[in-house]
């Protein structure tokens, strides 16, 4: 599959004898499959090797093998009893049946837990181990058409969800009311492992806000904000409502924020560095009395929400077709309001397509209720 080809490159390019995926992620990536209980049982692992030019193998739970067997792309599935075994035990045997016992390995050490670690250093004394989140969110970074694709449809159910749902809200609402038409129409759109945010008034205000039981009124701002799942792969948009008509001053801070993001958009293209994007963005804020809340302008997405390239000063990565990613203006007024936009784009051969913002604009602030 050209998703271990890819890994088996880099790892090679790397000067890496051995390559190991740990985290739900990665191992998705690799295998294509979730397996259900890596994702709710920290107790089983789920562990991928490549080595060499050949040598590739998934080590699961015993109760997953089966399901193992089916849908993953190894062909050589391991299973390892939980009660009796030890995962970093047949990691080891894995290691060592490709010869690489003595080799330079890349392995999740930012996920892998410490025990685990420290038993495979006791099985495999003289290798070197090293991490490799960098290496992971290299590869990924740059999608596949099919990847995109997936990225596509669920971006496109995520803004339509929100802009049916957006339709409905009335004052009286609660957070929670509004939250459960999102769900409703999620799942009914084939996505179900989401997250979702709705924040009204005050409650705007609070970055990763909680959905509660307050009352929509009058006059509130309100921000939707969805993570939506499809196969794996997600979708990160946001949009910001008020209740009734905005107020001059809700008006010309949205307006600010909107110059600054379109400034941004002029940038999308291959070779355009990520840093300069970010500084471009913070400048136009500036210019007008806003202050970014967040250090970042906006993040890599696929198989997680946050992945490369991040949008910031700190990065030194360039821009390349099938690139995926958002923007998401973001300046809270802390016990206020808050205002937030978020989009998904991909880069192109010569500029950059917008995943979401046809379905349920939000270049002036929406009105409802």
């Amino acid at each position: 599959h050209e998703s271990l080809q890819r890994l088996r490159r880099a790892m090679k390019d790397a000067g890496y004898d051995a390559l190991v995926a740990l985290s739900q992620d990665n191992l998705t990536y690799a295998a294509g499959f979730l397996v259900p209980s890596h994702a709710t049982n920290r107790f089983r692992r789920t562990i991928a090797v490549l080595a060499g030019d050949r040598f590739a193998s998934q080590i699961v739970v015993n109760v997953e093998e089966v399901q193992a067997i089916a849908r993953s792309r190894f062909k050589d599935v391991r299973a390892y009893n939980q009660f009796t075994q030890q995962p970093a035990d047949l990691l080891a045997d894995a290691l060592i049946e490709a010869g690489v016992e003595d080799g330079r390995i890349a392995i999740e050490l930012d996920f892998m837990p410490a025990s685990d670690f420290l038993l495979l250093q006791k099985r495999l004394p003289r290798a070197t181990f090293e991490g490799c989140k960098d290496l992971f969110f290299g590869v990924r970074m740059i999608k596949s058409d099919e990847e995109v694709s997936t990225l596509r449809r669920v971006g496109v159910l995520t803004e339509r969800v929100i802009h049916d749902v957006l339709k409905e809200v009335r004052t009286g609402m609660t957070e929670i009311d509004v939250a459960r038409r999102l769900v409703d129409q999620l799942i009914a759109g084939g996505s179900s492992n989401f997250k979702y945010r709705v924040g009204s008034g005050v409650n705007s205000s609070i970055t990763n806000c909680g959905t509660t039981l307050k009352k929509i009124e009058a006059g509130d701002v309100i921000r939707v904000e969805i993570l939506g799942d499809i196969d794996n792969y997600r979708s990160n948009v946001t949009r910001t409502a008020v209740v009734g008509r905005p107020t001059a001053r809700h008006k010309t801070i949205w307006g600010h924020l909107i110059r600054a993001r379109e400034i941004c958009k002029t940038m999308l293209r291959p070779g355009t560095p990520v840093a300069d994007v970010y500084r471009a963005y913070v400048a136009a804020c500036r210019e007008n009395g806003i202050e970014p809340t967040l250090k970042f302008l906006g993040h890599g997405i696929g198989q997680t929400i946050h992945e490369e390239p991040y949008l910031t000063d700190t990065r030194d990565i360039v821009f390349a077709p099938n690139i995926t990613f958002t923007m998401e203006p973001l300046p809270m007024i802390a016990g206020e309001v808050g205002f937030h936009v978020e989009d998904m784009y991909v880069i192109t051969s010569d500029g950059f397509d917008a995943i979401t913002g046809n379905i349920c604009p939000n270049d002036e602030l929406i009105e409802v209720g």
